[in-house]
């Protein structure tokens, strides 16, 4: 059912009322009061994703492409110009080719960003440590479906939150910061808007000289363990290292196997928990032999 919304007098038209957290961002960023209280008869604004043009400020954006844009004149010119761009990570299987051509994409400095589906977080964590093992490290978060009120109770990091239709109000075209939480609105080729905006597979004469990067950084949960990935590092415990080891044992796995990505992935957190325990007991069985080595040593002598 249709909601109309009253957004500083703009009569909009979503799928689902705005939750108590992005109507607070309206009020900070756009010091706007979101009333449902709307009379029928009242002609809506055709879409809601185009709002950011009634709240004025300088423009900002960065770029983010998928992997078959790589080839692209436009991807070809922010590289060329130094520019670092992100680039979104397959969110299923992919063969070697494509990790090659992604691999030499993070090489020539594009940024890797992950895909997040609410309805799967743990697939995220999953995925999220196996690229880090495969050295595509995430440093953000890509939302396709709209603002999700459960973002806030997520692990800190940046997230990007693109709104495909007009089902949910998008977020305030600015840099939103709540908590330890940086969420940043997202749309694909658009040119338009005002403030600062994550552009997907924008085009080849795009203005380049109002390029700004986001906070980079994310972190995710996986079978109980704290991954926090910085623009310089990947933080986490001993056993978090063994785990992301452990992942690279599922690459030869699923080529032989043939499994789509994320069959290989709902079952990985119990073989990597198994292959984690083994080399725990192969690392423990070394020390033990050093340590009876040491002694028998020092004993002779």
């Amino acid at each position: 059912m249709a909601i109309l919304l009253n957004v500083c007098g703009l009569i909009l038209m979503t799928q689902t009322a705005p939750d108590v957290t992005l109507q607070q961002f309206y009020q900070k960023y756009y010091q706007c009061h979101i009333d449902t209280n709307v009379q029928p008869n009242q002609k809506p604004w055709p879409s809601s994703q185009d709002i950011s043009m009634f709240f004025p400020e300088p423009r900002e954006w960065w770029p983010i492409f998928t992997v078959d844009q790589l080839n692209s004149p436009g991807y070809k010119r922010i590289i060329k110009q130094g520019i670092k761009p992100g680039i979104l990570l397959p969110n299923e299987y992919f063969r070697f080719k494509t990790y090659w051509k992604i691999k030499n994409a993070v090489y020539e400095g594009a940024i890797p960003v992950a895909l997040f589906e609410s309805d799967h977080p743990y697939y995220f964590g999953a995925k999220a440590t196996f690229s880090t093992a495969i050295g595509l490290r995430p440093l953000a978060a890509l939302l396709k479906t709209g603002w999700d009120p459960n973002l806030n109770t997520l692990p800190a990091g940046t997230y990007i939150i693109q709104s495909q239709n007009n089902d949910t109000l998008p977020l305030p075209t600015r840099e939103i910061q709540s908590n330890q939480h940086y969420f940043y609105h997202a749309q694909e080729k658009s040119e338009q808007g005002n403030g600062y905006q994550v552009i997907i597979n924008p085009s080849a004469d795009i203005d380049l000289n109002n390029i700004r990067y986001p906070h980079l950084g994310v972190s995710w949960n996986f079978n109980h363990i704290l991954y926090t990935s910085t623009p310089i590092e990947i933080q986490t415990s001993l056993l978090g290292y063994l785990f992301i080891f452990g992942s690279i044992v599922v690459i030869p796995l699923d080529i032989i196997l043939g499994s789509h990505y994320p069959d290989l992935l709902s079952t990985f957190g119990s073989s990597i928990s198994w292959i984690s325990l083994l080399l725990g007991g192969v690392l423990l069985l070394i020390l033990v032999i050093s340590i009876i080595r040491r002694i028998r040593k020092n004993g002779t002598n």
